[in-house]
């Protein structure tokens, strides 16, 4: 899966005259060490934008699947693609604006801008689904609901719901899964970063 990734952001980049620059993938259980502090498995997957590496706890994915019922192959690969939809996002200067501006916010607006920069991840992820889907022969029928379903699974209103029986909107910082699902599909039937703009 991370081939194709890469191989479908260099083809877009290279399309806009600009230069994809792979991620590195860094498999881990428990802790890792990371240029933005400690990753922990309870934060699951996650992108460092100062070593430009994707960092996947392989405990998440069973989680994924046992505990959030995302099964399949697909569900596995649209989480890799968001991530580096964060590396997408930091190649296109998208990560540093973000950065520059949620010091000046409170905390219920630096959430918003935060859910807004992981729905367009989101989507990043649906755009290689689709340049996959016409490309490649990784991807079989039925993967695109098994991507969907995983990104209903993982919205924070259903996490807040599972961990606390009650939904708090104004703490959110992934999206809804209706938010999830809706960005993830748009990349997914247009397959144009373009029609990825969550701003």
């Amino acid at each position: 899966s991370l081939a194709s990734m890469e191989d479908t952001w260099i083809r877009l980049f290279s399309q806009n005259g600009g230069r994809y620059d792979e991620p590195k993938l860094v498999l881990y259980e428990g802790v890792v060490d990371s240029a933005c502090g400690m990753g922990q498995s309870a934060m699951g997957p996650f992108y460092c934008p100062g070593d430009r590496k994707i960092y996947l706890d392989l405990s998440f994915f069973r989680e994924l699947e046992q505990r959030f019922g995302a099964a399949g192959d697909f569900g596995a690969a649209y989480v890799i693609a968001h991530e580096v939809g964060h590396h997408v996002q930091n190649l296109l200067g998208v990560s540093e604006k973000v950065r520059r501006t949620r010091g000046a916010l409170s905390e219920k607006d630096a959430n918003a801008l935060s859910v807004r920069v992981e729905l367009q991840a989101d989507c990043f992820a649906g755009v290689w689904g689709h340049h996959a889907g016409k490309t490649s022969q990784i991807i079989e029928p039925g993967d695109f609901e098994e991507g969907l379903a995983a990104a209903s699974a993982i919205g924070d209103d259903r996490l807040q719901h599972m961990a606390a029986g009650r939904v708090q909107p104004e703490s959110w910082t992934h999206g809804s899964s209706d938010q999830r699902t809706l960005w993830l599909r748009k990349g997914l039937q247009s397959g144009d970063p373009n029609a990825c703009d969550t701003f």
